[in-house]
């Protein structure tokens, strides 16, 4: 009988080979390989990887990948907390009982515990965003973000830099609201319907420290840096010739390739039948524009449409992020979006409008299979990106 020849056990691979096997596999995938033993792990650390299509994340704990819709629920959140949104590796959640808040990395379960003072008690939020303020990932010992509440009812939006410990607050003047901010080149930027403004100094500010709700003195640290694009109010549209929608536009603020882009969505409602609200809604067109922030000593910035992405593709919601589009497989110069913009009910089909924006023909696609259905949420909120910049 001829000798059994010997073969190597899996986990000797070689780390670039690892690193390669990994680069071609979608999210869900690279997980379960770097789970399976500790040597590919270890070596799937080292090897640099190109980011993968992100997932879908719904409010009940459940993840979908694009774009298959496949539903993972091995990350499971907490029994006390409610998910709420996302930054980069982190869920931020809300703990019930006193309205606690965290950030919790669902690959290493680390948690990073938020400062009471940026969730004012009685105060009734209506938006959460959280944004990293580093080009590093976030570290529980050591790391600043901001979160931005935004309260619709008091027409008001307060930013917040915390870290360990501390919080610091901002306002924003003339009681604006902020409709999305991002950390570019090295400053945090908030947009409001009427300005740009850029965070100078993150380190003064107004301690937010003292009783909780209190309202917080403004800050001479924020300042208007240029001018919002012309943002048309609620108009009216008829649509292929006969529907009639209430028209206004939900806008972003995402840094990509080194420039800062204001995204403007479309969104009509019928008003052919009112009692259906927000749930007849859906997303008509987008529209893209590149600051030119000006470094001349009193100018100001401006705006320059464009009409492409640079083979790039956006994914755009309550965390927005540009990736390469042929490295993680998404489609070039496309916009991906969710239905991020109704806080909605328990009722509601959280992927009903959600879908893809083609630049170059103006055309919207699904996001997701025909035959992809979820469960009701169980509770109000919204759908998010889940972009890790590490999966393993």
């Amino acid at each position: 009988m001829a000798a059994r020849q010997h073969c190597p056990p899996w986990a000797d691979l070689r780390s670039e080979l690892v690193g390669l096997i990994l680069g071609r596999l979608p999210l869900a995938d690279r997980v379960r390989m770097g789970a399976a033993c500790r040597p590919w792990r270890r070596a799937a650390q080292q090897e640099p990887l190109p980011p993968p299509l992100p997932w879908l994340a719904l409010l009940d704990g459940a993840f979908l990948s694009v774009p298959g819709g496949e539903i993972h629920r091995r990350m499971t959140l907490p029994d006390d907390a409610s998910f709420y949104g996302s930054m980069g590796d982190w869920l931020l959640l809300k703990h019930s009982g006193g309205g606690d808040h965290s950030l919790m990395n669902p690959f290493t379960k680390d948690v990073v515990r938020i400062p009471k003072e940026s969730f004012p008690l009685g105060r009734p939020t209506c938006s959460v965003k959280p944004v990293l303020l580093s080009t590093l990932d976030l570290s529980p010992d050591s790391s600043r973000f901001a979160i931005l509440t935004t309260d619709d009812y008091r027409f008001e939006s307060l930013i917040f830099v915390c870290q360990p410990g501390t919080s610091t607050a901002f306002t924003v003047p003339d009681c604006e609201l902020i409709s999305d901010m991002t950390f570019f080149d090295g400053k945090l930027y908030a947009l409001s319907l009427s300005n740009l403004y850029v965070l100078l100094d993150l380190e003064t500010g107004s301690s937010s420290k003292g009783k909780l709700g209190a309202r917080v003195d403004p800050s001479m640290t924020m300042s208007s840096v240029a001018d919002a694009v012309d943002n048309p109010r609620v108009t009216c549209r008829t649509i292929a010739g006969e529907i009639r929608h209430v028209c206004a536009y939900w806008n972003y603020l995402v840094e990509s390739s080194g420039k800062l882009l204001h995204v403007r969505r479309l969104i009509g409602y019928l008003i052919t039948s009112p009692e259906e609200g927000v749930g007849s809604s859906r997303t008509l067109s987008f529209e893209v524009f590149e600051a030119d922030l000006a470094t001349n000593s009193g100018s100001r910035g401006e705006w320059r449409r464009v009409n492409a992405l640079g083979g790039r593709a956006l994914f755009v919601g309550m965390q927005s992020k540009s990736l390469p589009a042929p490295e993680c497989g998404a489609r070039e110069d496309c916009i991906y979006f969710v239905c991020d913009y109704d806080r909605g009910s328990s009722a509601a089909d959280p992927l009903r409008d959600c879908g893809v924006f083609d630049m170059r023909t103006g055309m919207i696609t699904p996001l997701l299979p025909d035959d992809v259905v979820v469960q009701q949420q169980g509770c109000k909120g919204r759908p998010t990106w889940f972009v890790p910049t590490k999966t393993i």
